[in-house]
């Protein structure tokens, strides 16, 4: 197996918590780095029943010395970099939190890397393409950030190409647009608990009785019914995008990206109505006024990761909704 070894940062959380498990599972050896600060503990407990599984609880944005030091001791062949802050809303109220966290953690895996001949595999999100007028957006397309948020993983994407020329690193950003859903075994989902700012995780606390409704912000942009619309990819699909640029990472050169999504486009009324459908529960809902960088339309062309990774989004909308509750249905 190429690559057999991985670091991953972010490996607690909803998305590399769920890629770690799938990696462990597929026989891959994993060294888990996480600080804890948007995941929680009970993932590690499932990671750790795994002979495998090598875990270092650390804040990689602010501790340049251990990250080097794991990375001497463990020689990783790739690194899959999920760790960073991740709220639009957050993001905009707390701008210095943001660019220290994100940029640092970067910069410092990036620092340990760069004589060592270990890969990059970067967890980007779509925020980088703004508010932009013509959908589906191709990885070319200019970029237009509309929130700190997605001007950290911008600044982060060009931080990653400055080492990659310089250092000749293989580096793949991997584009994410909507995760949802939970993967088969419903072990590792996603927090619907701490003040969610997704979509999904605040759709599941109004089924659970938690909230008594859900508010979406903005029934007047320019779409078909008013609210938002966003390309939702299954976590099993947006996992499985890794795995694919694992397996071509070493014949790449330099930086590549990657847009991970279905290609397909559904309103923040849409999927609330098929949530609904497909699990029988009724969604109480009001609107309030569009949040500050939120934008009105954002889908993705994934035809690249299809041509070069061969890698293509399967799951339907309606999987998703019905994968969501049944990870979240039955638990406290």
């Amino acid at each position: 197996m190429k690559n057999k070894k991985l670091l991953v940062t972010g490996s607690t959380g909803y998305i590399g918590g769920t890629f770690s498990y799938e990696a462990l599972k597929s026989g891959y050896e994993v060294i888990g780095i996480d600080n804890f600060s948007n995941s929680k503990k009970a993932t590690k407990q499932i990671l750790d029943n795994f002979i495998n599984f090598t875990f270092y609880e650390i804040d990689i944005s602010k501790n340049l010395k251990k990250v080097n030091e794991i990375i001497s001791k463990t020689k990783p062949d790739v690194i899959i970099h999920f760790a960073g802050l991740k709220s639009v809303s957050e993001s905009e109220k707390n701008q210095n939190l943001y660019w220290q966290n994100n940029i640092l953690s970067t910069l410092n895996i990036l620092e340990s890397i760069k004589n060592n001949n270990i890969s990059l595999i970067f967890s980007s999100s779509a925020t980088v393409y703004g508010d932009k007028n013509e959908s589906p957006i191709p990885e070319e397309a200019k970029f237009s950030t509309n929130s700190a948020y997605g001007s950290t993983k911008l600044a982060q994407e060009l931080l990653i190409s400055d080492y990659s020329r310089a250092y000749d690193i293989s580096c793949i950003s991997l584009r994410y647009f909507n995760p949802v859903g939970t993967h088969a075994d419903k072990l590792i989902i996603e927090d619907i608990m701490s003040s969610p700012n997704n979509l999904m995780p605040r759709i599941l606390r109004v089924a659970k009785k938690i909230d008594e409704k859900i508010s979406i912000y903005g029934n007047r942009y320019p779409t078909k019914d008013g609210t938002g619309e966003r390309d939702y990819i299954h976590i099993s699909d947006l996992v499985n995008g890794h795995f694919a640029a694992l397996k071509k990472i070493n014949g790449m050169d330099n930086h590549n990206f990657f847009n991970l999504g279905t290609g397909k486009k559904t309103s923040v009324l849409e999927l609330i109505r098929t949530f609904e459908n497909v699990n029988d529960i009724k969604i109480k809902f009001d609107y309030k006024s569009e949040r500050e960088g939120d934008v009105a339309i954002c889908y993705a062309d994934p035809s690249l990761a299809k041509k070069e990774l061969d890698w293509t989004a399967t799951k339907t909308i309606n999987e998703m909704c019905v994968d969501a509750w049944k990870g979240v249905k039955d638990g406290d």
